[in-house]
């Protein structure tokens, strides 16, 4: 069975993609499992590219069109990137075609009309309702999703509200909701104290940690603000890549209690996390696929066996209540200080128990991904 994975990313870099390619290939259900992306130039030194001979990466010459406004740009773009997915596809005849995001689910579509293929729908956000989407291009995701629902056998999703929303926007298919989240194993050779060396932490003060892209929409600026409040005695490290990268190294520099690390490979940020004592997962509601996310970040922290502070959200609320996984507020000044003051004066941190957290890792959802293959595949 030939199953071909499409992204407008780097698969390379993508650990979502990654997981689901290999949990394919490793299954004993006969998959041959290829990945077709697009080669992004990265600026992110720590993070080592994962290497993968079953993955094409697409170089958009196009891209390079810098003469060109950026709307007819961006356009070519598409189309140079349909055209050469297209040419991959023939060549490969695969049985099922699992479409990452909507930018590149009318590549499946398209080979679907003439080929005999299996189409799922992978969608890591609610696309047509994410982050920076102009109002004409969130009209444009919906009336494509719209358009292509009826080609699609299966959908995948990444939180219960964003499943919701799909079946009442658009319709009923069948569906699994898989977490981004990190594989249920025992990290050895854990340095607890590996953060404390390295910014020189003293040990009566609680370690922050933010893990992921540093930009707008994260919750930065309330971050920082909080830590820099003269009461604060504890301190904050931030971990990642991203737009706001330069602005925090600055303010590290004249903050004693405000610490950058570079980004790292996936397989260390469980282990580095595990020598920070509090997570924060703090999102913005700037879009409802913001109000609607389970961040990857809250399993990074659950399973670094940590208590999180995130964001009030839905879904985000109801997981950190049923296992147990920490706080929730509001995101305002006021209410990230209370939060903090209730952690730092407790004498000691919740426990996070990780050996209850089973149903959360990656082999939990690995079992959902490979069930709803087999099931569009009896269809």
């Amino acid at each position: 069975m030939n199953v071909i994975h499409l992204s407008h990313t780097d698969i390379n870099f993508d650990s979502r993609i990654l997981k689901e390619i290999n949990s394919l290939t490793n299954s004993n259900e006969g998959f041959t499992v290829n990945g077709i992306g697009v080669e992004l130039k990265r600026n992110i030194s720590d993070t080592k590219k994962e290497s993968s001979t079953n993955i094409f990466s697409i170089n958009l010459k196009t891209r390079t069109w810098i003469l060109l406004p950026r709307f007819f740009r961006h356009l070519c773009s598409l189309l140079e990137l349909t055209f050469k997915m297209v040419l991959i596809l023939k060549k490969l005849k695969p049985d099922v075609i699992h479409c990452h995001d909507n930018l590149v689910l009318h590549v499946g579509v398209v080979y679907k009309i003439f080929s005999d293929v299996k189409l799922i729908y992978d969608a890591h956000e609610l696309e047509s309702e994410k982050n920076g989407n102009s109002t004409i291009l969130s009209k444009i995701t919906l009336f494509s999703e719209k358009i292509f629902w009826r080609s699609i056998d299966a959908l995948i999703v990444v939180s219960p509200s964003i499943n919701d929303w799909y079946q009442k926007n658009i319709g009923v298919k069948p569906t699994e909701i898989i977490f981004n989240s990190p594989m249920f194993s025992n990290f050895q050779n854990i340095d607890k104290m590996y953060l404390r060396k390295k910014f020189n932490i003293p040990s009566d003060a609680y370690i922050y940690i933010y893990i992921g892209i540093v930009m707008p929409g994260r919750g930065i600026d309330l971050m920082v603000e909080s830590f820099r409040n003269e009461n604060c005695k504890d301190h904050l490290v931030f971990l990642g890549y991203g737009t706001y990268k330069d602005k925090l190294i600055n303010i590290a520099s004249n903050q004693s209690n405000i610490h950058f690390h570079d980004s790292v490979p996936h397989e260390d940020v469980v282990p580095i996390a595990k020598s920070a004592d509090i997570g924060l997962c703090l999102v913005e509601n700037v879009s409802l696929s913001n109000y609607f996310c389970l961040p990857n970040k809250l399993f990074e922290y659950a399973f670094s066996g940590i208590p999180v502070l995130a964001s009030d959200f839905p879904d985000i609320s109801s997981l950190v209540q049923k296992y147990n996984l920490g706080k929730c507020c509001n995101l305002e000044l006021g209410s990230i200080l209370k939060a903090i003051n209730e952690f730092h004066n407790h004498n000691q941190l919740p426990k996070i128990n990780v050996n209850t957290l089973q149903n959360l890792s990656w082999e939990s959802q690995e079992e959902k991904l490979l069930k709803l293959y087999k099931k569009i595949l009896k269809d």
